[in-house]
């Protein structure tokens, strides 16, 4: 059942650079909650804590285009090491001006800097699968393997992170956010072998990626489904507490992502025949029923439970929008493409979380399921009226040349 995975491990360097990967986007699945529960820890307002790790995510959404088209132009290794080591200066600042009652203004601009030097390790991983695989269903095995990569953080990470901020240290999470980044990066970037090389500037990598009508079109969904993610986080640490088990909250997101993982793994395990985007409209329809039965939640048991529902709908939406990404992007503009999956996730994650948080300080976790029930609906309704840009027949970068030749 396996073999696809088996034979992309298989691949010259593959499982070192992807196992390098997964410790070096560890910050994905731990930083942006150890924020949330370091600074609602020290404060006590899940408002304030909402919009510290909002301000860190959408800077971190801003910046990472612009981090991926140089690492396309420049190489991974070159742009990314001195980014790393601003990162975890930045993150140091972050946890000293808290408990030096620095003013808000610094802490938050050191959660700006924090954000602005992530990058996105995704996108840079895909890339190098992209540069090492050599056909196109040995890619979406790929694709499906670093879902369940990611989730396996998400199942880990979650849980790790709350229960050291809650009961050893809060700014805990951050600092393993730190240590993961540290090692991760260094065991990845001296791996020269596997590293897609530089571009040189060519008409094929002039303009914007998102001139695309389909990439942008996965953009806007992907805008919408951000806000679930970060707004069930808030939720869940609010709900756990309001049940008066907080310290438990990381249990819950872990069921969130043991669902992914899960269906992440079979849907990369099966060679599929339909086109990758109508997968990707089946998979987001899924997420947004899932996501609305949350409102059901009555108790820890049920919520999570519910929450693995929605995890399993959580992985094939992820993995089906990467694959139609890397069909419709022109090859030398790959890493940027991906990037911009990240940001538009990081644009509805910083807002699903800053809104969230204060919904839940003004009135309850149950009243703020609401926000991603009505997000994921929205995202659903674009997804399948926008289904024709994702054609890759239609809107992939060749078929667009093909277009612009015979107007020619």
């Amino acid at each position: 059942m396996f073999n696809n995975y088996r034979e992309i491990l298989s691949l010259p360097g593959a499982l070192k650079f992807s196992l390098a990967g997964l410790v070096a986007r560890m910050p994905i699945a731990v930083l942006s909650l150890g924020i949330v529960l370091f600074i609602q820890g020290v404060s006590g307002s899940y408002g304030m804590a909402g919009i510290v790790a909002a301000v860190f995510m959408v800077v971190q959404a801003l910046a990472g285009p612009g981090i991926a088209r140089m690492v396309d132009r420049l190489g991974q290794a070159r742009v990314m090491v001195p980014i790393v080591v601003v990162h975890l200066i930045a993150l140091a600042l972050l946890i000293v001006s808290v408990y030096e009652e620095w003013p808000v203004v610094l802490l938050l601009i050191f959660a700006g800097i924090g954000g602005a030097t992530v990058g996105s390790v995704g996108s840079l991983i895909r890339s190098r699968w992209s540069h090492t695989v050599t056909s196109p269903n040995q890619l979406q095995t790929a694709f499906s393997w670093e879902s369940v990569a990611d989730e396996l953080l998400f199942v880990s990470g979650p849980v790790v992170a709350t229960v050291l901020a809650t009961a050893v240290w809060p700014p805990a999470g951050i600092i393993l956010s730190m240590v993961s980044a540290a090692v991760g990066s260094t065991l990845l970037y001296i791996q020269k072998s596997t590293e897609p090389p530089p571009i040189e500037r060519s008409t094929e990598a002039k303009g914007h990626v998102v001139s695309n009508p389909g990439i942008f079109a996965i953009i806007i969904v992907n805008v919408f489904l951000g806000v679930n993610f970060g707004a069930i986080d808030v939720i869940a640490v609010a709900f756990a507490e309001e049940q008066g088990v907080k310290s438990l909250a990381g249990l819950l997101l872990s069921a969130l992502a043991l669902g992914s993982l899960l269906c992440g793994a079979l849907y990369g395990a099966k060679t599929w025949n339909t086109p990758s985007h109508h997968r990707f409209g089946v998979a987001v329809s899924l997420l947004a029923v899932t996501v609305s039965l949350m409102l059901l939640a009555q108790n820890m048991w049920s919520f999570g439970l519910l929450l693995f529902l929605v995890g399993s709908t959580i992985a094939p939406s992820l993995i089906g929008a990467n694959t139609v990404v890397e069909q419709l992007a022109p090859p030398r503009r790959l890493t940027e493409a991906f990037a911009w999956l990240g940001t538009s996730l990081a644009f509805g994650v910083a807002f699903g979380s800053a809104i969230a948080g204060n919904i839940i300080d003004s009135a309850d976790a149950k009243t703020a399921m609401l926000l991603p029930a009505g997000c994921a609906i929205v995202g659903a309704v674009l997804a399948l009226s926008l289904l024709k840009r994702l054609n890759p027949s239609r809107s992939s970068h060749e078929a667009r040349l093909r277009k612009d030749a015979l107007r020619g």
